[in-house]
């Protein structure tokens, strides 16, 4: 049986319910288990479209611990990089390493090729980035500069309650950027579909200026045109995305997703 607490308590949901508070919040605590059988310690949190329903699980860590993004802010960059024309679509060619390698936007957004989007950053530079992040009030929006790796190392921060917020707006296509544009990246993340569902997210693993190595996974499923909406972020010397992965589905299965009738 599941286990959790259903506690009323006022959270802030800082990107998405400016200046508004959301109650009824599950803490549950059966998910820690997932987190320990993977190896990592974290925090998870699941929201509904409707916002009726929000589990989560640490909430501390959910509410007050700010990260570097890492590659989940090649969403951010691909987003920036199509609306100011630096790219066209999902196959325009990105070239790095000097121009010594190249690929497709769609292969280094699936990769998560850092120097591929350190290039897309200085192509776009540094005053065209820092506008868009002021603009979308993304993290605490500091940026050192363009071709400097700003979002892995610890100059831009962002916590796991506003990068569930930022998926949110991201998938009902509400930021200021064309909706062909967005409809592109979110079907960069789209990695399962389905009879039963449809699953969408971005991983991330990295080390931060203390040595920790800090991972992400956010996106949403889909089941019966319903979506749900979900962050983790977590820390362990062994972590790999594959692990992220398999936490997420461990825990999606334990809330009775992946069945095609929720």
């Amino acid at each position: 049986m599941k286990k959790f607490l259903i506690v009323t308590f006022f959270i802030s949901l800082s990107w998405m319910f400016t200046g508004c508070r959301y109650n009824n919040v599950n803490v549950d605590n059966g998910i820690e288990k997932f987190f320990k059988e993977n190896n990592i310690s974290g925090t998870f949190a699941l929201l509904d479209n409707g916002h009726t329903t929000f589990d989560i699980y640490n909430l501390e860590r959910y509410k007050d611990s700010a990260y570097s993004p890492g590659a989940t802010f090649d969403i951010i960059n691909a987003l920036i990089a199509l609306e100011t024309g630096r790219l066209k679509d999902e196959n325009s060619i990105i070239k790095y390493n000097h121009d010594s390698s190249s690929a497709s936007l769609k292969n280094v957004f699936e990769k998560n090729n850092d120097t591929a989007f350190a290039s897309i950053a200085y192509s776009v530079g540094k005053d065209t980035l820092q506008f868009w992040l002021d603009s979308l009030k993304y993290g605490n929006t500091k940026i050192k500069s363009a071709d400097e790796y700003f979002w892995l190392n610890d100059s831009l921060k962002i916590t796991p309650d506003v990068q569930l917020g930022f998926i949110d707006k991201f998938y009902f296509s509400l930021f200021p950027f064309q909706k062909r544009v967005q409809k592109i990246v979110q079907n960069l993340m789209l990695k399962e579909n389905n009879t039963m569902y449809s699953l969408s997210y971005k991983t991330s693993v990295h080390y931060d200026s203390k040595g920790r190595k800090i991972g992400w996974l956010l996106g949403w499923i889909e089941e019966n045109r319903h979506v749900y909406f979900f962050v983790i972020n977590a820390q362990g010397d062994s972590m790999t995305e594959a692990a992220l992965v398999k936490t997420l589905k461990e825990i999606l299965v334990y809330k009775e997703f992946m069945k095609g009738d929720k």
